[in-house]
């Protein structure tokens, strides 16, 4: 990442990441013995700190999921997407790569989870899609392992975006932070002793959300497919709806079996349980405000209207309520 990019995103984002970091915190730093019972493992080695305000400052560390997979993630504030890493024999694999100015930091904690001296640093990087706060460190890492996405991210990533609703402008990145191998459907990488299929899941978050899936680890990685406990986030102007986020959640339900853990593109670590509330939320408020569109309401009153009160605790400050019936409104 160049220093005018990282200039250039600390001026237009500060207000908003803080805004996001502001409802992430509550979310994502589930209780040390919570995700240490899921991980199978004692507990993370930082304890989060909710004190801290969102920023270069923010320190990131590795928890356990399952196998050879760890989910790194902000322990103090937000620092991005959550980032999963394959670490064996092979090297490191990882899939997201955080906010743009986290580069050094992400390096290092990367270092710390080689199995062997002589094991290899970062090989593959998957993006789960294009949005700035999962790809932002491309440019970074991008120069040495083979960085994997949808066919819809590289073009999107090589020439200038915006994010309308939240007045985000994004520049076109480098050569050295594009895609180096895109696929349509499916894909798979041999690493570490497991097969990790990539699938992608059209019309959704974006056009371009793909999972990751590690098979013998049976850890699935589901980008901003998956907001644990909040209402996410739908791309409308980059090809999201709600139709295909629900088609999606739909899919992974069936075809994941009950014991699979979640890393989710925010929030922490979950079960299929926690993923099937998530699809029941989604479809639920869909139905809902389906029905007063078509009983002819407009928008405002739609969003006046609001949601039944046991949806009231996935609203958060980046996607209130408002905000969460104005994407499904506007899907429909």
């Amino acid at each position: 990442m160049t220093s005018h990019y990282g200039t250039l995103l600390l001026r237009e984002f500060t207000m908003i990441v803080q805004r996001f970091a502001a409802g992430l915190c509550s979310a994502l730093f589930v209780s040390t013995l919570s995700v240490a019972a899921l991980a199978g493992a004692g507990p993370p080695p930082v304890q989060p700190d909710h004190s801290h305000a969102p920023g270069p400052n923010v320190a990131i560390g590795p928890i356990p999921v399952g196998g050879n997979v760890s989910v790194v993630m902000g322990l103090d504030g937000f620092a991005g997407g959550n980032v999963g890493v394959s670490s064996g024999p092979d090297g490191l694999l990882i899939v997201d790569d955080l906010l743009p100015g986290f580069q050094h930091k992400l390096e290092d904690v990367l270092s710390t989870m080689k199995t062997c001296a002589e094991c290899s640093d970062v090989k593959y990087l998957i993006n789960t899609h294009w949005h700035f706060d999962h790809t932002g460190n491309n440019e970074h890492f991008g120069g040495a392992p083979v960085v994997i996405a949808h066919e819809t991210v590289r073009p999107l990533l090589a020439s200038p975006q915006e994010l309308k609703l939240f007045a985000m402008h994004f520049p076109a990145k480098t050569r050295a932070g594009l895609p180096d191998v895109t696929f349509a459907g499916k894909a798979s990488v041999y690493f570490n002793g497991e097969e990790i299929e990539l699938t992608h899941f059209p019309k959704s978050h974006t056009s371009g959300d793909i999972s990751a899936y590690f098979t013998e680890s049976k850890v699935l990685h589901l980008g901003d497919l998956y907001f644990n406990g909040m209402f996410p986030v739908v791309d409308l102007d980059h090809g999201g709806s709600i139709q295909g986020m629900i088609a999606s959640i739909e899919a992974v339900v069936k075809r994941y079996d009950a014991d699979t853990k979640v890393i989710p593109g925010h929030g922490p670590v979950a079960t299929m349980k926690e993923v099937r509330a998530y699809l029941d939320m989604l479809k639920a408020t869909t139905l809902a405000v389906q029905k007063a569109k078509t009983a002819g309401l407009s928008l405002e009153d739609v969003q006046n209207k609001g949601l039944d009160d046991r949806w009231k605790d996935w609203s958060w400050s980046f996607v209130p309520t408002k905000t969460w019936i104005m994407f499904i409104y506007n899907s429909l």
